[in-house]
């Protein structure tokens, strides 16, 4: 392992500062016994400097299968160097994400934009601290907005006593809420994405008054909206989300 090499160095090196008069004398002299409590130190502190790059070894066939598929993605004629800014966060992303999910998708098709020029420009600073924000379910919203706008309508009822509106549903939803781990979360979700300024839910017309049917009084609303990609949305899914992904139609 890296760390049981940086290890030996280390030993071999504060070894070096014992004079050669004073090798033969008893470890428990106060000079050894300096050094002694000096190499353990170091050899500790070493474990801990060391662990994180150890982890890295272990995880060499993953990030292995990961540049395969950057390569896949670039024509050799297109390659070319990636900024750091893009490229540094984006690894360390790829770091702490399950392998096979399309949360590294989005962080493989980053890399992947980065370093070929004919799609460079679609890759934005900002988009590996936005991925690493999203939940599952949230890349998933992206997948299929990615696609096209989806529409949704809700009812807010009216209480003509207080002259407010009271609770709003929605009795009307087009997105494919059947492949949400959460699909009652879906107006959590847009918010955060709003947040996010990747998509939002706007009105696209005139709410529409419902009244009772005998007393012809207001009773609420219909409001009629959809879901749908911000500008910067389109960009982020441009350089991030995948075209296809394995159980999404």
């Amino acid at each position: 392992m890296v760390g049981g090499k940086v290890r030996v160095v280390v030993i071999n090196e504060l070894l070096k500062l014992i004079p050669a008069d004073k090798a033969y004398e008893d470890v428990a002299q106060p000079a050894l016994r300096e050094l002694g409590k000096s190499l353990e130190k170091v050899i500790k502190a070493s474990r801990f400097i060391i662990a994180p790059l150890e982890y890295l070894a272990a995880q060499h066939e993953r990030w292995e299968r990961y540049l395969r598929k950057v390569a896949e993605n670039v024509d050799e004629d297109n390659l070319i160097e990636g900024h750091p800014q893009i490229i540094v966060p984006t690894l360390e992303g790829l770091c702490y994400v399950q392998e096979d999910t399309i949360i590294s998708e989005m962080f493989v098709n980053l890399l992947s934009n980065a370093i070929d020029k004919t799609k460079q420009d679609s890759a934005h600073p900002a988009f590996p601290k936005i991925i690493s924000q999203l939940s599952p379910d949230e890349a998933v919203v992206l997948f299929f907005l990615k696609m096209g706008k989806y529409k949704v309508t809700q009812q807010a009822d009216y209480d003509i006593k207080t002259d407010e509106f009271a609770s709003t549903r929605t009795i009307y939803e087009e997105f494919p809420l059947d492949k949400l781990v959460y699909p009652q979360h879906i107006g959590v979700y847009m918010d955060h994405l709003s947040s996010l300024n990747l998509a939002g839910t706007w009105q696209i017309k005139q709410q529409e008054i419902i009244k009772d049917k005998k007393t012809k009084i207001q009773t609420g609303v219909y409001i009629y909206a959809e879901h749908r990609l911000t500008e910067f949305g389109r960009l982020f899914a441009e350089a991030c989300v995948p075209k296809e992904y394995k159980g999404l139609a």
